[in-house]
């Protein structure tokens, strides 16, 4: 009988020692399995937020230098002196700009010759205005775009360089409104708008001339964007 109880002592305690293993063992496996889930969530962590800095990252933009022609309307000492001609001028039903300060001159369309103003000029000669050709110089520009909307800002700030670069042709306006298309999403970038609204009374005009009156506009709004990132 003592032989039998102590080979059922024995026998309870080497099944006791089998579950505290097995017990060991699954508490390990889950643990293991724990650190590596905390290892992965972490991994995918760190990438998420390191894509979300590349996302968000500072754009440097490089615009190169451009040369385009204007009818320069009138240059003016005082502000709303030019703001006055420029007010007249868009009740006749001209696109004019005051696209420089102290002094302000007071420009419309946008060439890329002196000659491709002929028209214009003898237009507004008719209506009253003297007028001479002006060149406009835009040096090599570079400043940081940031923050949401920055790569469609970049984007659209390269196309209009072409533009001042080059002039107007179907490609360059049609870029714009895929980009706008693809990239605004349903909440565009206010700064934005005007400039997208542009390119559209651009799209609709029906002769190269037309869309020259124009350009002018476009060239504005492109320099504010520029401006207010530059934290001008």
């Amino acid at each position: 009988m003592k032989i039998v109880d102590q080979f059922r002592v024995v026998l309870v305690l080497i099944l006791g020692i089998m579950a505290l293993a097995l017990l060991t063992w699954g508490i390990g496996k889950i643990y293991l399995e724990l650190i590596g889930q905390s290892s992965r969530e972490h991994s995918g962590d760190i990438q998420t937020a390191q894509n979300y800095q590349k996302t968000n990252q500072d754009l440097i933009l490089v615009l190169p230098e451009v040369k385009f022609w204007t009818c320069q309307v009138g240059l003016f000492q005082q502000e709303p002196n030019a703001q006055l001609i420029k007010d007249q001028l868009i009740v006749m039903g001209f696109q004019a700009e005051v696209i420089s300060a102290n002094p302000w001159m007071v420009g419309i369309g946008l060439v890329h010759s002196a000659n491709e103003l002929k028209e214009l000029r003898q237009l507004l000669e008719e209506k009253g205005f003297s007028t001479i050709p002006k060149q406009i110089m835009l040096p090599e520009r570079s400043f940081r775009v940031a923050g949401n909307g920055g790569q469609l800002t970049a984007e659209l700030l390269k196309n209009t360089n072409v533009i001042l670069e080059k002039g107007f042709n179907e490609e360059v306006l049609a870029k714009e409104e895929r980009l706008w298309a693809t990239q605004a999403g349903e909440h565009p970038p206010k700064d934005l708008e005007r400039l997208h609204q542009f390119y559209s009374q651009i799209r609709s005009k029906t002769t190269p001339e037309e869309q020259k009156a124009v350009g002018l506009s476009l060239f504005f709004e492109s320099q504010r964007v520029i401006n207010k990132f530059s934290g001008k």
